[in-house]
């Protein structure tokens, strides 16, 4: 027994008026993450959920006395064509923003027990699956939910989807020289170049007043880089509606101090352009455009080496360049992580079919949308 209390915030003004204890919370959880927070989290519900009737809030609080302990962002779903696809819970932007978990406070360990209870009571009731995605593999919430999941097996049934794509890091505190990096990727010489050939190389921070201006740069750039690649666009800029949300999210972590958006002008046009958001010590690198008619100058490592120098002065300790294992990443980078996805079910033959019906709505609403 547990003297841990849980409310279920289901309506749109309860779940506004979280905003305050909210931020108290992220700022007490030592695992930052910028796609926890109220105004990515709150802006996707705006767009995607506040108004569609197949959708309902279950924001699961859990309070320590009169302090909130833990803050699991849900949403009830049928996702699908009824009779096929089950009820299930699903993270709130389940597929928007590069990590998922929830947000953990004081007695995390016994937070987590308290949720997996709630999941395990939602799945008796009618409730198919709780599908949780992009859950990173050294998030203390991921190691405390697979510990639980084990003392549970016999009443809830957990099948562990492992992504492919590593989440690249660079911690300072393991061992990082910007110098060796200057080097190392040729700033000086791209920078000289760049110069000589188009004019004056300038770097642009868009804030507040400036912002739009910024965005317009980033959804330019990106185009034009896209419309060079022989695949189709993807992620949240490639989708209008999530590309509005995406926007809209910006503008609501610009009014916390939380958006590093950077641009590089050659002679005064701008040739490339940085998305990250910062929360506390960790920067997270986020989305980055480039002028395809400028790529033999890497404009791309030039804003990373400018994100580098702005972010150490700023005392950001995490440098996180997210999901994706490319390359260029690894070349400034000196840690990674993993992501999961976690479904819940049932156990034994109830549970197998509900994952299997869900599995089948997905696919369904997947060839719908494309």
């Amino acid at each position: 027994m547990s003297d841990l209390t849980i409310e279920v915030v289901d309506d749109d003004e309860r779940f506004a008026a979280l905003r305050g204890v909210w931020a108290d919370l992220e700022d007490a959880d030592p695992d930052v993450n910028v796609f926890l927070s109220w105004p990515w989290v709150s802006t996707w519900w705006r767009h995607f959920g506040a108004e569609r009737d197949d959708r309902a809030l279950h924001v699961v609080v859990i309070r320590d006395g009169d302090t909130v302990a833990g803050i699991a962002p849900l949403f009830r779903t049928r996702g699908g064509p009824r009779p096929l696809a089950p009820v299930s819970l699903q993270r709130i932007a389940p597929d928007a923003g590069d990590y998922g978990g929830m947000l953990l406070g004081r007695r995390a360990d016994e937070v987590v027990a308290v949720l997996v209870d709630h999941l395990a009571a939602q799945l008796r009731r009618d409730v198919g699956v709780v599908h949780l995605t992009r859950l990173a593999s050294d998030a203390r919430f991921t190691r405390l939910l697979g510990d639980e999941l084990v003392r549970r097996s016999a009443t809830v049934e957990p099948v562990v989807d492992q992504l492919d794509d590593a989440c690249l890091f660079t911690d300072v505190a393991a061992g990082f020289d910007l110098r060796k990096q200057t080097k190392k990727h040729k700033i000086r010489r791209y920078h000289g170049r760049l110069t000589e050939q188009h004019g004056e190389v300038t770097f642009v921070h868009h804030t507040g007043a400036s912002l739009d201006e910024g965005l317009d740069r980033l959804v330019t750039l990106h185009d034009r880089r896209w419309a060079e690649l022989d695949e189709p666009m993807q992620g949240l800029m490639a989708d209008p509606a999530a590309q509005e949300f995406l926007l809209d999210a910006i503008r609501a972590l610009d009014g916390e101090g939380s958006v590093r958006l950077l641009s590089v002008e050659a002679g005064g046009t701008p040739v490339g352009v940085e998305l990250d958001l910062l929360r506390r010590h960790r920067l997270f690198l986020f989305k980055g455009a480039f002028d395809p008619d400028y790529a033999a100058f890497s404009p791309g490592q030039l804003l990373h080496h400018r994100v580098f120098e702005d972010g150490l002065a700023e005392g950001v300790e995490i440098f996180d360049f997210c999901r994706g294992d490319a390359s260029y990443k690894r070349r400034w980078t000196n840690g990674e992580r993993r992501l999961a996805t976690v479904t819940l079910s049932r156990p034994g033959l109830v549970g197998a079919v509900g994952r299997q019906r869900f599995r089948a709505a997905r696919a369904i609403a997947r060839r719908r949308s494309g």
